[in-house]
């Protein structure tokens, strides 16, 4: 098997490690607070990436300007997992996973358009395909809301999670600012976000009671730190080197269909025909900001042209 077959299958176990990471932190937030599953999280990632870093020999020199922005990234990082587990209280791990991970991107295109407009930079102006993009993220953001009052918009479970995209849309943002490598990148987020974390949440008694948890527990505690965090990530990143970030950039988009795939098997969650709806929206408008190229479409318009004839 070549590198590039080698990897491309290694990318989809990594996305199927990023989606089954919704059900098994559901099953973790039913153990104990958020605030300890955060820390401990974070706590196990870092000592997975350890030996990842030191065997990939990654560079991992900072200078001033990097570290500050990867102690910002820190905040919305330790931010984005309060809210992540605390979400997962009121609602549905499949469905969150859809929301998050399909609406991410959308922000990401959002915010980074705002913030050209702010700077007046008119080197890019958004193209026809990304504001098709957009338009479309806001129908699969009402799909996947499932509105039908304001008081739905506000309910605890689509705030958290829409909080949650948009905590990760300006993590992205930060951490293309740097120049670190992105496995360094990772690394260091998960140290800063296991001292930050520390301060806030390890002295208190309940911190250390996940050591009286059964088996199911430490699986699943396996799954979210270990193969989603730290081995997971690391192979995204890798894969982004052996195949190509375009081709790479696509995978993610396996995440929501792994997320509700794992949600039915680890929880028995059966998908709404609105989520399934919306993702599958959702995935449309990220291809749209992220992916199209006006290739793709010339087999479909040479096929139409041959139709004509």
């Amino acid at each position: 098997m070549s590198k590039e077959n080698l990897f491309s299958v290694l990318l989809v176990v990594a996305m199927f490690f990023w989606g089954s990471s919704w059900p098994s932190s559901k099953v973790l937030i039913g153990y104990t607070g958020a605030d300890v599953i955060t820390f401990w999280r974070f706590f196990f990632a870092f000592l997975a990436s350890i030996p990842l870093v030191m065997f990939l020999r990654i560079p991992m020199r900072l200078n001033g300007k990097d570290l500050k922005l990867l102690l910002f990234a820190t905040f919305f990082n330790c931010l984005y997992s309060v809210m992540f587990f605390v979400g997962l209280h009121y609602g549905s791990a499949g469905k969150g996973g859809v929301l998050v991970t399909t609406m991410t991107p959308i922000f990401v295109c959002l915010f980074a358009s705002i913030l050209r407009k702010i700077k007046k930079d008119t080197s890019r102006k958004m193209k026809a395909h990304e504001i098709l993009g957009l338009c479309l993220g806001v129908i699969a953001g009402v799909c996947l809301l499932n509105l039908g009052t304001i008081a739905q918009l506000l309910s605890k479970f689509n705030l958290f999670f829409i909080l949650c995209a948009m905590d990760w849309a300006v993590l992205t943002l930060i951490c293309q600012r740097t120049r670190v490598h992105p496995i360094a990148i990772n690394f260091y987020t998960t140290l800063f976000s296991v001292l930050f974390s520390s301060v806030i949440f390890a002295f208190q008694p309940a911190m250390f009671e996940i050591f009286s948890f059964d088996g199911r527990f430490w699986v699943m505690m396996a799954i979210v730190a270990v193969l989603s965090t730290a081995i997971g990530t690391s192979i995204y990143y890798l894969g982004i080197a052996q195949v190509g970030a375009e081709k790479a950039s696509s995978y993610p988009l396996l995440v929501p269909a792994f997320a509700l795939f794992t949600s039915y098997v680890i929880l028995g969650e059966i998908p709404r025909l609105l989520t399934l709806i919306g993702g599958g929206i959702a995935v449309c408008a990220i291809y749209f900001i992220n992916l199209y190229r006006p290739s793709h479409f010339e087999f479909f318009f040479e096929f139409l042209k041959n139709l004509k004839k």
